[in-house]
């Protein structure tokens, strides 16, 4: 799928050799690429051309007092209707940069007035909302990330300033509200900021949790997309070898979607630049560093990257340590445009996008089209039928059974699914991809088992059934080759561990209202699971304020709602009266406040045996002094109106859960939540 096409260079070695930026413009429906050098250096323009190579239309060598100062950034910015390439220029106090003509060659250069927030830019990115042109400026020198209204005259005034470093910024929106998000390899450092939409000042976000279970090291590029109805964060990290997903969500808070890591199949190790495009409804990902080559992904609608293509070094080539790369959309193709740490010029690799299909997701029945199509399953047990054309079909949560029809298609698994089944796959020609399921590396780990038609795969309870388009057998050699391509997938929401404990926070007992839309007390950090009826289980971890979003599709769903969540030791909710009253109630006396309820006697049966005895007052004790136990305690959530009244001291019988009917994605419930081991509160 990448492509090489050639390395074009200007011929001057001032300006081919030690490129550190590429930024692309496009003015009167033509796309220009801007490569930028260093001290003693300058800047080449190249008209980018459809199904040909860049064409060099214009070079400009600095001069002057910046020849030894400019840095090797450069990026292009619209300040009062004039096009300007902003340069990095060390001891200017205002933007330095070239003006931008109409065919997009280099015009004469230009300062603004001085800026409060001080000199040497390490990273500048533009936004527009409303009446307002707003630049937003990180100055390395003051530690400060300023944003500066862009007068009628060009002229920038201050509209705040924050503390904060960074080498890389891009903006995004979701819902109303508009964001800045930035990452500095030096802090090892990624910060969301809230734009305030009358004032255009900056107010950081703590998202540390989200991104502190990541592992990202040392981010070198932060790019962002509005796509499939939500808005994404990509983050290079060079030191983890890593490029992480995140969907930002109206309120500022980030939820990692994925996290992948470099391997011997791919080109991204020590990453150092990547770019993110959307293709008539398609996202793809293009990421190199250090390992000499590119990687290309697509992004799917759940926000995860799936692997489609790497290309490595060759002696025509010019990728040893890549250093940056553009990805322009030019007519039929994509080209990528890339530089490299050692080698001169630029090097061109092209993606045919011509054929692209549709995005689409849902249940019964889903039909794709004879161009290359994403399909995706959901909650219910779904058909996707690709049809003609190299397709990506993803397993839903339900039963999905996947037809890939004609072309070189890729089936992508996912945890916790219900039975997939793959109905023509054509062996050496489609992939199957199952980086989805949990610390899975290498064939090896699969039960494979060959069928008449096909073979089945086994994993940690989850079952693929493969069946062959020619009809005969299949090796495990014929679907994987000789291992997994691709990435490594790391897991970013440890609630689907599958059996491992989730993180524990205080709760809140007796009646609950859990409402899908709002914040929701006592629900921090639980996992909350919906099972339709006749589907499979979808499953997320409540934030710090109890909010979830199960993302379920629009409709009318009726199903069970389950609710799992920890004991945080740290409330010290359970002590040694609770152990008291257990014992008492074990030989037949009544807590000390009197007859207990059925749900005091729930509570008291930590250990879940059904009957309240002794033991249970043990492990109540354990808890209470901090020593290990084999029960651990946790909160029980049941219907509101379950019918009790059949629990007794020998017969502890209850069910966990609610039915509910989930309307257009909105579930609400009323349920009760006990916490067992404690009797005061239930």
């Amino acid at each position: 799928m990448l492509q090489f096409e050639s390395v074009v260079a200007t011929g001057s070695t001032a300006l081919d050799s030690g490129i550190g930026d590429t930024a692309l413009k496009t003015l009167n429906g033509n796309t220009y690429l801007y490569t930028v050098t260093g001290q003693g250096g300058g800047v080449a323009v190249w008209r980018l051309v459809d199904g040909a190579l860049p064409q060099l239309i214009d070079t400009e060598y600095y001069s002057g007092t910046i020849t030894f100062l400019v840095g090797r950034s450069g990026t292009p910015v619209t300040l009062a209707g004039t096009e300007q390439l902003v340069l990095d220029v060390n001891t200017a106090m205002g933007l330095v940069g070239y003006d931008v003509n109409a065919d997009g060659t280099i015009g004469s250069l230009k300062e603004t007035g001085t800026l409060n927030g001080g000199g040497d830019i390490s990273a500048i990115v533009q936004v527009s909302f409303g009446s307002l042109d707003v630049v937003a400026v990180a100055h390395e020198d003051t530690g400060n990330i300023g944003t500066y209204y862009v007068n009628s005259d060009g002229s920038l005034s201050l509209a705040g300033l924050i503390t904060g470093e960074a080498d890389t910024m891009q903006t995004l929106r979701a819902g109303s509200e508009l964001f800045l998000i930035s990452g500095d390899a030096v802090t090892n450092s990624v910060a969301t900021f809230r734009i305030d939409s009358d004032t255009a000042t900056l107010t950081e976000i703590d998202n540390s949790s989200a991104l502190g279970t990541l592992g990202v090291s040392t981010p070198t590029a932060v790019e962002t997309v509005e796509a499939y109805g939500k808005s994404w964060v990509v983050v290079a990290g060079s030191g983890s070898n890593s490029l992480s997903v995140l969907q930002l969500n109206s309120d500022g808070s980030l939820k990692a979607t994925d996290h992948v890591l470099d391997t011997l199949h791919t080109r991204f190790e020590s990453v150092q630049d990547l770019a993110v495009v959307d293709v008539n409804g398609q996202v793809f990902v293009v990421a190199g560093g250090g390992d000499d080559g590119v990687s290309l992904f697509t992004l799917t609608p759940e926000g995860q990257l799936v692997h489609l293509d790497s290309f490595a070094d060759t002696v025509a080539s010019g990728l040893q340590n890549v250093e940056s790369l553009s990805v322009a959309h030019v007519g039929d193709e994509l080209q990528i445009l890339v530089t490299s740490q050692q080698d001169a010029g630029v090097t061109v690799l092209s993606v045919p996008v011509d054929d692209l299909g549709m995005v689409r997701k849902g249940f019964g029945t889903v039909n794709g089209t004879a161009s290359n199509d994403i399909l995706s399953g959901s909650i219910l047990d779904t058909t996707l039928s690709g049809g003609a054309g190299a397709d990506i079909l993803i397993a839903g949560a339900g039963a999905t059974t996947m037809s890939g029809g004609a072309g070189a298609d890729i089936f992508v698994m996912q945890s916790g699914s219900g039975l997939s089944t793959i109905t023509d796959f054509q062996a050496g020609v489609d992939r199957l991809d199952m980086f989805d399921y949990l610390m899975l590396r290498s064939p090896q780990q699969l039960t494979f088992t060959s069928t008449v038609d096909g073979a089945q795969i086994e994993y940690r309870g989850e079952i693929v059934q493969v069946h062959s388009a020619s009809g005969g057998a299949l090796t495990s050699t014929d679907i994987f080759g000789a291992g997994f391509g691709g990435p490594d997938h790391i897991p970013v929401d440890f609630g689907d561990f599958g059996g491992l404990t989730p993180g524990s926070s205080d709760g809140l007992a007796g009646q609950i209202a859990v409402d899908s839309e709002v914040a929701n007390p006592g629900l921090t950090d639980a996992e909350i699971r919906f099972t339709p009826d006749g589907g499979g289980t979808v499953s997320v971890t409540a934030d710090d304020q109890g909010q979830f979003d199960l993302d379920l599709p629009d409709g009318t769903y009726p199903g069970t709602l389950d609710i799992i969540k920890h004991y945080s030791t740290a409330s010290r909710e359970i002590d040694a009266l609770d152990a008291l009253q257990v014992l008492r109630i074990s030989v037949g006396l009544d807590p000390i406040w009197g007859p207990a309820t059925a749900e005091n006697l729930i509570a008291a049966d930590v250990n879940r045996d059904g009957a309240v005895n002794a033991l249970d007052a043990l492990v109540i004790l354990q808890v209470a002094v901090g020593q290990p136990t084999t029960h651990d305690p946790q909160w029980v959530f049941l219907d509101d109106n379950a019918d009790l009244s059949g629990v007794t001291k020998d017969n502890v019988v209850y069910q966990t859960g609610v039915d509910v009917v989930a309307v257009d994605g909105v579930i609400n419930a009323d349920m009760t939540s006990i916490l067992l081991g404690n009797l005061e509160a239930a």
